[in-house]
């Protein structure tokens, strides 16, 4: 390739397909190695962009790294890939590319080609040749791959998704068959739930044992309750053929047909014991409904709906209806494994003392907005930007927490702790936190710099408004009042161990103390 143009520092993008079976961690290696390689050949320094999504996805949230790097490209001299495909398959992804890339006056680089796209013609009409070529190629490797899989289902061959826990799959043949190892495991699953055994008590057991999932990890709740309804364990194979369709301005998949295969291949459960199991399963369901406590979203609204998350592990919490007193509303018990696969310890609460504890903080908040408002009016800006610097001090130290985390994955993954699976959530999970934080360090620096009084003030003004009027609005109308300002409010309640074998009456046990942390919108 003739260099056209000198670089000092380029922007690495890996991109592997989820839905390509010859690509896999050791593609990506590879790809790495060379584009590192090439980067050192033109005397580059660099960052790496690594992600594993369909290149024919449509929507640009889905990509994350891609937004990441779209973030950081004034920091780049070039976009550094294997090929144009691996930026996407979808045309209105890469036009996107393009536009940023002739917006900034950023080539893209590949091992065998320079495009300099801002100021080259032949190189944009060669850009966009090679990206209708790659969507177009997407398309009928899509079309020509949901055949072949309709053909080969009702053949009885497992043709979609992971292989099912339990079960190998044959090359060869392309059957499904049987792990003895994992078998076990399934069987003792069926067993355990006939023996009149809950997926939380299942759970429990299983974790206890030592037992791993096919990835090594502990079992979770939602792992259970699938090996449980999954037909595959009584031999039946199930493909859903699905079309993508846009519905109420988002895209969602409906089935259009629906391929059934009894006897496909060896079955783990009996068909009549997987029967059993199931309809046990809807029967339990059917008196889940009768008797147990409800969900909030079944029984009405809550002033908190999905602003209360747990402090321990960051999940959403539960709010459920008390089934003795039905205008009563509990936060239940975190349900959630931590990393190390023991549970988490948050422990729930009666919902109306969560309530009036955020009321009495609202209080605090809309004084402490007040006294902002007062400094803005009387044009204080020394101890407003006192303020905002305060905040920034805070969102720096939780940007470099996020940092260390980063660099702690790379250790967890050469000492085996985590699995590549957990290592690829995690690492987007923290990059996605990272750049939340990130625009929120440059909004604040804007307003440090270029502090508007006018858009504040009016924000100030709209947020004290609402807190002044929560007492008048009705369930409904609170929920969605606090959404506009609060994003999150982390709630922790840990009852040490020698607390928790007492009795629920023991006053101790029962008012044992709770704290709340506000994330508010900025």
């Amino acid at each position: 390739m003739e260099k056209t143009r000198f670089h000092k520092h380029v922007a690495i993008y890996l991109r592997i397909s989820q839905e390509k079976r010859n690509e896999n961690e050791e593609t990506l290696k590879n790809h790495r190695e060379i584009l590192v390689e090439h980067a050192k050949a033109i005397n580059c320094t660099y960052d790496i962009y690594g992600e594993v999504i369909s290149g024919g996805k449509s929507n640009i949230e889905d990509r994350l790294e891609l937004q990441r790097l779209f973030n950081n490209i004034e920091n780049y001299d070039a976009i550094l890939c294997i090929e144009l495909s691996r930026l996407s398959r979808n045309g209105l992804i890469s036009q996107t590319v393009k536009q940023y890339c002739m917006d900034f006056d950023k080539p893209i680089i590949t091992p065998f080609y320079e495009y300099d796209l801002a100021n080259n013609e032949n190189d944009r009409l060669m850009f966009d040749l090679g990206s209708l070529i790659a969507s177009h190629e997407h398309g009928v490797i899509g079309k020509r791959s949901k055949i072949n899989k309709i053909q080969m289902s009702k053949a009885g061959l497992h043709v979609s998704g992971n292989v099912p826990f339990g079960y190998v799959r044959n090359n060869e043949t392309k059957k499904l068959e049987i792990n003895d190892k994992e078998a076990k495991i399934v069987r003792y699953i069926f067993d355990l739930h006939s023996s009149g055994l809950g997926s939380f008590k299942i759970r429990e057991i299983l974790n206890k044992e030592g037992y791993k999932t096919k990835k090594n990890n502990h079992f979770e709740l939602p792992t259970i309750k699938r090996i449980i309804k999954n037909p595959v364990y009584k031999g039946t194979i199930v493909f859903n053929d699905r079309k993508r369709k846009k519905k109420d301005g988002k895209f969602v998949y409906e089935i259009v047909e629906t391929i059934v295969v009894d006897k496909a291949h060896p079955w783990i459960i009996s068909p009549e014991e997987w029967e059993r199991a199931n309809q046990d399963c809807l029967e339990r369901a059917k008196n889940a409904r009768q008797f147990r406590e409800k969900p909030a979203i079944k029984t009405g609204y809550t002033m908190l709906k999905d602003l209360i998350y747990c402090g321990v592990c960051g999940r959403k919490m539960t709010i459920r209806k008390d089934n003795k007193n039905t205008s009563t509303y509990t936060i239940k018990r975190c349900e959630y494994l931590l990393i190390g696969g023991e549970k988490c310890q948050n422990c729930g609460i009666k919902l109306e003392f969560v309530e009036n504890e955020v009321y009495d903080e609202l209080q605090e908040y809309k004084n402490k907005l007040t006294e902002s408002l007062r400094m803005i009016q009387l044009n204080d800006e020394t101890k407003l930007k006192n303020q905002l610097t305060e905040r920034l001090v805070k969102v720096e130290k939780k940007l470099k927490d996020v940092l260390r985390q980063q660099k702690r994955l790379i250790d967890f993954a050469v000492e085996g702790i985590f699995t590549t699976e957990q290592i690829r959530e995690k690492k987007q999970e923290l990059l996605t936190l990272q750049q939340n934080l990130e625009k929120e360090k440059k909004d604040l620096l804007n307003e440090i710099n270029n502090p508007s009084f006018e858009n504040i003030t009016k924000n100030i003004q709209g947020v004290i408004h609402s807190i002044e009027n929560l007492k008048n609005m009705n369930t409904v109308e609170v929920n969605q009042t606090l959404k506009t300002f609060i994003k999150k409010i982390f709630y922790t309640r840990v009852i040490p161990a020698e607390l928790l074998v007492k009795s629920t009456q023991n006053k101790q046990r029962r008012y044992y103390p709770y704290q709340l942390e506000f994330e508010y919108k900025k």
